[in-house]
């Protein structure tokens, strides 16, 4: 409902009054979770916002002796109650006027009912030594290399660094082991945060040292002396599907080749990844909050691109803009530290349409009742 009221609370000329809520006439009091995002865009072009409650029965169609207008949209709720928008200009001020119209009627055009996807970078860490999701650490953020330096929040393999993950651990065993058997040993897939400290450098041939094969294609070119002692230990953060992918080649090549045990892979990425693959195929746009760089953003900013899906960078809340989210389904990814813009930008999409919050999330672990247990000795 788009409206326009006459009001007796003071605005002064050249500013205006953004309602916190207000009391509608007929609808009674209209809460207003996204009015900072008004008030952002009203001081984008030049004029000074005030924030606060309108005064409850301040506001009506025929007031002949007021001095202030009110353009107001407001909508019902499905569970009961009222959101909406309000500006509050002085009637004197043409330009303030415009201002206010133009303001409400933009952010009017995109209220609708959405969905909003939430994917974060893993607050819980599995792994293969048997431990089962749940475990909650403190919030993460790795901030991007080119604006800050990286600071340690996370682990090669994707996992935050307070948690327990064996994989950097398992890779060197299962290399160490390998190597020390005489075997040829390739290094499959890629680090969620680039190379680690122990990763080989790619290449086509294998002179005692180990390779990194990256790609299905580097897999294809890949040259063994003996075919039979030929062994893979896995990256920790790869995806697995894309190890399966290059597994796939070298076993075609090399029937006889051996390698690392799945139990000990990391599914971070893996998990990661097929959720954002699954909120970004059932979405409009990306949302990319704050500043930094976790997991969660390369994977999300990467795929994005693959899937040509529009990607907007909100570093705060307030540089929202209408057409960043006039749609019906917004995936976002959270680069706070302590995730306030996921907080921020999901109070100000309930203030503009009735919205559905989606955590998308994904968990591999070992079946418990399946996990192998060590020989008892004789």
């Amino acid at each position: 409902m788009s409206e326009v009221f006459r009001s007796t609370m003071l605005v002064a000329p050249g500013t205006l009054t953004v309602a916190t809520s207000f009391t509608h006439p007929a609808r009674g009091r209209v809460d207003c979770p996204a009015h900072s995002l008004l008030a952002a865009s009203t001081r984008r072009i030049g004029l000074t916002p005030n924030s606060g409650a309108l005064p409850a029965a301040c506001l009506n169609y025929h007031l002949p002796q007021a001095t202030t207008t009110v353009f107001a949209v407001s909508y019902e709720k499905p569970e009961g109650g009222h959101h909406g928008l309000a500006l509050a200009a002085h009637g004197a001020d043409p330009t303030a006027m415009a201002i206010a119209g133009r303001q409400i009627a933009s952010w009017r055009a995109v209220l609708r009912t959405r969905r909003l996807l939430y994917v974060t970078s893993p607050t819980t860490v599995s792994g293969a030594d048997g431990q089962m999701p749940g475990t909650a650490v403190p919030a993460q953020v790795a901030v991007d290399a080119a604006r800050e330096p990286v600071d340690a929040s996370w682990k090669s393999c994707g996992c935050p660094s307070v948690g327990v993950c064996p994989a950097t651990r398992n890779a060197h065993q299962a290399l160490r082991r390998f190597t020390e058997r005489g075997d040829e040993v390739v290094v499959v897939g890629s680090s969620a945060t680039g190379p680690a400290p122990w990763a080989p450098q790619s290449g086509h041939g294998i002179g005692g040292q180990p390779v990194a094969v990256r790609t299905p294609q580097e897999a294809a070119t890949v040259t063994v002396a003996d075919p039979d002692r030929l062994a893979f230990v896995v990256t920790p953060g790869s995806v697995v599907a894309e190890v399966a992918a290059i597994l796939k080649v070298l076993r075609q090549r090399y029937p006889r080749l051996r390698g690392q045990h799945p139990a000990e892979w990391c599914y971070t990425m893996e998990n990661l990844h097929t959720a954002v693959a699954s909120a970004l195929s059932q979405s409009d746009t990306l949302l990319v909050t704050g500043h930094g760089s976790s997991p969660a953003v390369r994977t999300a900013v990467a795929q994005a691109a693959q899937a040509n899906v529009t990607v907007h960078d909100v570093t705060t809340a307030a540089s929202l803009l209408p057409q960043d989210i006039d749609v019906a389904t917004i995936t976002l990814v959270d680069a706070t530290p302590d995730g306030r813009g996921r907080r921020e930008i999901g109070q100000a999409m309930n203030g503009l349409g009735p919205t559905s919050h989606i955590r998308r999330e994904v968990h591999s672990y070992p079946e418990p009742f399946l996990i192998p247990q060590p020989s008892t000795a004789r």
